[in-house]
């Protein structure tokens, strides 16, 4: 079994630094989330090319690659905090190396397309943090998931309580968490960055995607064998994606009838994607999930 390093929490001073390895965004919101980072005792740093802009990207390859593998490497810079998705982190994924962050545990913060990150990372055996990023922070830094966020980076994984949805199928999962964005990671299955936990456990979310293509996201992951090696399913947000009448179903329940032939607990509604209500996942870490007819408990192994 790979083993799993898992960044040290922060403390007052660490060095933070914040990217920008996808889509271009607004500086304002990476101004905010400075001043927020700053707040929090953290000493924070802009990198070179993060509030660039070539075309819907951050900057260019090089420019994007440049300043996340820096922060990789430098061994004093304990955060890299992830401006926003969008789309481009799969274009560095064959040009970053990772070997150094294994000398140097260090958090790296994101979701939607950072999920490729985060694939890549677990694919070396690293633990990442899924969690908002800068936008969110700038909108409201004390909210739920805002506080979770720093709670996490500073003394450990919060355990969640959540109320029962009706499409959940109730019992005890535990495994290691994986996941993400739906289409990221669908769009990644058959490379080198998929590497599926045994008897892991899954979490899905997305944003402005049409139900059929849901659908057909989700019969990749059955067809190549991954819904049947889980040991649970989280499904959280689905934003932005108008039911369609002619699939006949609603999105939820498409996801459903495609675990239909395994016997493992599914969760439906968690706070966790293109949301305000955006719980901190732990990718890669060890969790205990326990699904009751009218809640569901998640606790931390690692």
């Amino acid at each position: 079994m790979k083993k799993i390093i898992c960044p040290p929490f922060l403390n007052t001073l660490d060095k933070a630094i914040i990217i920008s390895p996808s889509g271009s965004i607004d500086s304002q919101y990476i101004d905010s989330a400075y001043q927020v980072l700053q707040g929090w005792g953290l000493m924070v740093e802009i990198a070179p090319h993060a509030r660039g802009q070539y075309g819907r990207y951050g900057g260019t390859i090089e420019e994007r690659l440049s300043d996340l593998q820096e922060a990789v490497d430098d061994e004093d810079i304990k955060l890299i905090f992830c401006s926003r998705g969008g789309y481009g982190v799969v274009q560095l994924l064959d040009k970053l190396n990772l070997e150094g962050i294994k000398e140097h545990p260090k958090w790296i913060v994101g979701y939607s397309d950072i999920t490729a990150l985060h694939l890549a990372l677990l694919q070396k055996g690293i633990v990442s943090l899924h969690a908002p990023m800068a936008r969110h922070l700038s909108e409201d830094s004390n909210d739920t998931a805002s506080c979770f966020l720093k709670e996490t980076l500073f003394r450990g994984m919060p355990d969640y309580t959540i109320t029962s949805h009706l499409l959940n199928r109730e019992g005890i999962m535990e495994g290691k968490l994986f996941g993400g964005n739906l289409a990221v990671l669908s769009s990644l299955i058959g490379t080198p960055y998929v590497d599926v936990p045994e008897n892991g456990i899954l979490f899905i979310e997305d944003i402005g995607e049409a139900p059929y293509k849901i659908d057909r996201m989700m019969w990749q992951l059955k067809l190549s064998g991954i819904l049947s090696r889980l040991s649970g399913l989280i499904v959280g947000q689905f934003t932005d994606c108008p039911e369609d009448t002619a699939m006949g179903s609603t999105i939820y329940e498409s996801i459903r009838s495609t675990v239909d032939d395994y016997n493992y607990p599914v969760v439906f509604d968690f706070p966790v994607g293109h949301v305000k209500e955006n719980y901190p996942l732990l990718h890669g870490g060890m969790a205990k999930i326990e699904v009751k007819e009218d809640k569901i408990t998640m606790k931390w192994i690692i």
